[in-house]
């Protein structure tokens, strides 16, 4: 059914406001394991979220057509739902233009990939290697009743591979990600290498003392920390009193060798977006300042409750798009160089007790790395638990590297100095 139906028949049925946002999505993915295609997938597929109001009660439905059924159960939700929520819909606009849906194609990184196993060949101590490479077309397109027609839209590439390295009896693993919009940016070989040669580093552990240490994040680590200040910093737990940065508004929390930003304008940036899910444009605003907290994350119904306007964070739930923490100036090795003597984390798992907890800040978590001596790497160490909290990890930071990398479009931070962190072997 075109829209100018399905809007025509809402009028019949007595709607006063009808949104739609249409995702639009293409995606071709892969995996090779030791040279050996074992999937490939191809999809393209268009969903409906539909949100309706009728004398101020509004109701939200998740479809992958538009028919007048679809109306139909908008209606009996509504005359089943006894609170009234109000939403906004958006207003006649400038209008932009819906785009012709990128076409793709993945087989000459996968014939790419598939050659790696040359790669793989000459170092004997890895078993088994595993890639997966996916490159995935985003459109999304609000249309409503009051002849708003906006889209944006998105270009992602990402490529993921693991090594699995062998000891005698003991086996190890190491694995590497990296989110792009241009795949011609992702040196396919010279990742493998790195991720090979970082994985055979670790082969041999060493098991810590339980002590501070001085230590240096992984970008990838660096940016998973960071993004659990989506949910410290949306409106909502703020409201609710389940964050930690309750009543930290203006106040300094980090070290001031810390600016972060989120910036969806930025077309450069995996989480490119010209309007959020609710169709409330995104701004490139600043979330930290020299270590000082200038705002939360609203969507429309948070926003609405404080009487303030939207900050463009409505996707869903309240999330962000090319959140980031600016770069410095120095490289890894030179960070490294700069620690002398330390852990240089390389990845942590959440599970068993270990976790970052949102509501006081309060962080657990298993590490794996390596032991850095003389700024060098000299084994990898065995698995520990950092304990500090959110407050102190971004207050004890030394430096900031230059190597911000993506691997998800919510956030991303580069490598990360920091000093004095308790770990316990």
């Amino acid at each position: 059914m075109s829209y100018k139906d399905f809007f025509e028949k809402a009028k019949v049925k007595q709607f006063h406001s009808v949104q739609v946002t249409e995702k639009h999505v293409v995606d071709s993915s892969f995996e090779v394991i030791n040279g050996k295609l074992e999937s490939f997938d191809n999809y393209d597929n268009t969903d409906y979220q539909i949100k309706a109001e009728i004398d101020g009660k509004t109701v939200k439905i998740n479809s992958n057509y538009l028919g007048e059924d679809v109306l139909d159960s908008l209606k009996m939700q509504i005359e089943a739902t006894d609170s009234k929520y109000e939403d906004e819909y958006l207003e006649k606009s400038e209008n932009l233009p819906v785009p012709l849906a990128l076409s793709f194609d993945v087989h000459e990184e996968m014939e790419q990939v598939k050659a790696l196993e040359s790669v793989r060949k000459k170092y004997s101590q890895v078993v088994k290697m595993t890639s997966y490479f996916d490159e995935i077309y985003t459109n999304t397109r609000i249309v409503n009743s009051n002849g708003v027609d906006i889209s944006t839209d998105s270009h992602l590439c990402s490529f993921a591979l693991e090594v699995v390295i062998q000891n005698g009896e003991r086996f190890t693993s190491f694995d590497r990600k990296i989110l792009t919009t241009n795949k011609k940016d992702i040196s396919i070989e010279n990742f493998a290498r790195e991720v090979i040669e970082k994985g055979i580093l670790g082969i041999h552990q060493e098991k810590l003392e339980t002590k501070k240490y001085d230590i240096v994040l992984d970008s990838s680590v660096a940016g998973n920390i960071l993004r659990h200040l989506i949910p410290m910093a949306s409106a909502s737990n703020i409201r609710k009193k389940v964050s930690c940065f309750e009543n930290r508004l203006n106040q300094k929390i980090f070290s001031n060798k810390i600016t972060i930003v989120e910036d969806p304008t930025n077309s450069n940036y995996p989480g490119y977006r010209l309007f959020d899910d609710e169709g409330v444009r995104t701004t490139n605003k600043t979330v930290v300042e020299e270590g000082a907290l200038k705002t939360y994350f609203y969507n429309i119904k948070e926003a609405k409750i404080q009487k303030i306007p939207s900050t463009g964070n409505g996707y869903g739930e309240i999330e962000t798009r090319s959140m980031i923490l600016i770069p410095g100036e120095k490289s890894l090795d030179e960070l490294l160089h700069s620690m002398r003597n330390g852990i240089y984390i390389v990845d942590f798992m959440g599970a068993s007790g270990t976790s970052i907890n949102t509501v006081n800040g309060d962080i657990s978590l298993q590490v794996f790395g390596f032991l850095i001596k003389e700024g060098k790497i000299v084994s990898g160490i065995e698995p520990a638990v950092m304990t500090t909290t959110i407050f102190e990890l971004f207050s004890h930071v030394e430096e900031v590297g230059d190597d911000l990398i993506f691997t998800r479009q919510s956030a991303a931070s580069p490598s990360l100095y920091i000093q004095d962190i308790s770990i316990a072997g």
